[in-house]
């Protein structure tokens, strides 16, 4: 029989962060606070599927490199990073029961250079943050179903001054590491990319409905990071 696994939720920032837009827009896109935690932060998910885990889909193999979300081979460098998303990554059913429940895609992602899209969640801190989680969505995250464990990615800036907080969709390039380990129960954060750089680019939540108008929607949501 499969046991459920345990995830820590995130720090109270996370649900003030919801509370925020729920109350600001009505239902509306999620905004707000977030920051870094004191240690290593651990993302609020929904309850895994239990079961036997699904077997990896059988891969032709393949040489000269490794193989990104867009079905091409990379070197897993600065030079050439691999690119991936959220869907690559959380494609499979995750089973803690398992000694090694990674399809070999994702094994093979570790200690190269990845990058991808997604949006940050917070957890407590506004300004300065160097420790966030980069998800698919921030609209689903409060307005939907919460992403899995195997959709969440702990993002590590190299950035000494870190980054303020941000709705917009963020750009992030570091070292992916690929870990499944617990500590008292709880399962730790399965992907982890440290010494990352990053670029802000615009609003492109893919949950978010076609005509929302990030500049008017979120207008009086976000909170006030001059002190």
């Amino acid at each position: 029989m499969v046991g459920i696994v345990v995830i820590k939720p995130l720090l109270a920032g996370f649900f003030l962060f919801a509370a925020a837009v729920a109350a600001g827009c009505g239902g509306g896109p999620d905004a707000g606070a977030g920051g870094e935690a004191a240690g290593p932060a651990r993302a609020a998910v929904a309850a895994p599927v239990s079961g036997n885990a699904a077997p990896a889909a059988a891969v032709a193999p393949r040489t000269g490199g490794v193989l990104g979300s867009d079905d091409a081979l990379h070197a897993g460098t600065l030079a050439d990073p691999i690119p991936i998303d959220i869907d690559f990554l959380g494609a499979w059913e995750f089973n803690e029961t398992l000694a090694q429940p990674f399809p070999e895609r994702c094994l093979a992602l570790d200690g190269k250079v990845v990058t991808m899209r997604g949006f940050m969640l917070p957890d407590v801190d506004f300004q300065h943050i160097r420790r966030f989680h980069l998800v698919r969505s921030l609209w689903g995250c409060c307005f939907g179903a919460p992403p899995r464990i195997n959709e969440i990615v702990r993002i590590e800036l190299a950035d000494e001054d870190g980054v303020d907080y941000t709705y917009n969709t963020l750009q992030v390039t570091g070292t992916m590491n690929v870990v499944f380990e617990q500590v008292d129960g709880i399962v730790e954060d399965l992907y982890r990319v440290t010494g990352a750089a990053h670029a802000e680019l615009g609003f492109d939540d893919p949950l978010a409905p076609t005509d929302f108008d990030p500049a008017k929607g979120f207008d009086g949501v976000l909170p006030d990071t001059e002190y």
